[in-house]
């Protein structure tokens, strides 16, 4: 008998998720690189130069959470932060050739793994999926 808790969509939201992130790390160990700065390095490169706080909002993470993200990216060489020249107090991030290079070399296992993730689920099913995620989260972004 399932408990209230494993009947709530929000645990078992949280509970797939976790999954995801532990096993979708676990891939990437090889690379030297966590989901979060796997994520983060290619949402830099889909954006060309981008912002902390864009980066921020668009993955819905808090600036400290970034912060920390994009100091350890930059250590590794990953990306590189340019003044913006209009504001100083902005920083525009690139990514750097090693992160291209990272990045691809781990494209292939990313793709694998979101293709083993999504293969149980046909087209309808996937658009289904979505749409009842989408009324999940609306009550919150009403907020």
């Amino acid at each position: 008998m399932k408990t209230e808790l494993e009947n709530s969509i929000l645990f078992r939201i949280n509970h797939v998720a976790n999954l995801l992130n532990s096993s979708f790390n676990h891939k990437l160990q090889d690379f030297e690189i966590a989901i979060e700065q796997r994520i983060t390095l290619e949402f830099i490169k889909n954006m060309q130069s981008v912002s902390q706080t864009k980066i921020a909002d668009v993955l819905v993470k808090d600036k400290t959470t970034i912060s920390r993200t994009l100091r350890a990216l930059e250590t590794k060489g990953y990306i590189k932060r340019d003044e913006k020249v209009v504001d100083k107090r902005t920083n525009l991030i690139r990514l750097t050739d090693l992160g291209e290079k990272v990045l691809e070399n781990s494209s292939k296992t990313v793709k694998s793994f979101r293709n083993k993730i999504s293969s149980e689920l046909t087209k309808d099913e996937k658009i289904q999926l979505f749409k009842l995620l989408e009324k999940v989260i609306k009550p919150i972004k009403e907020k």
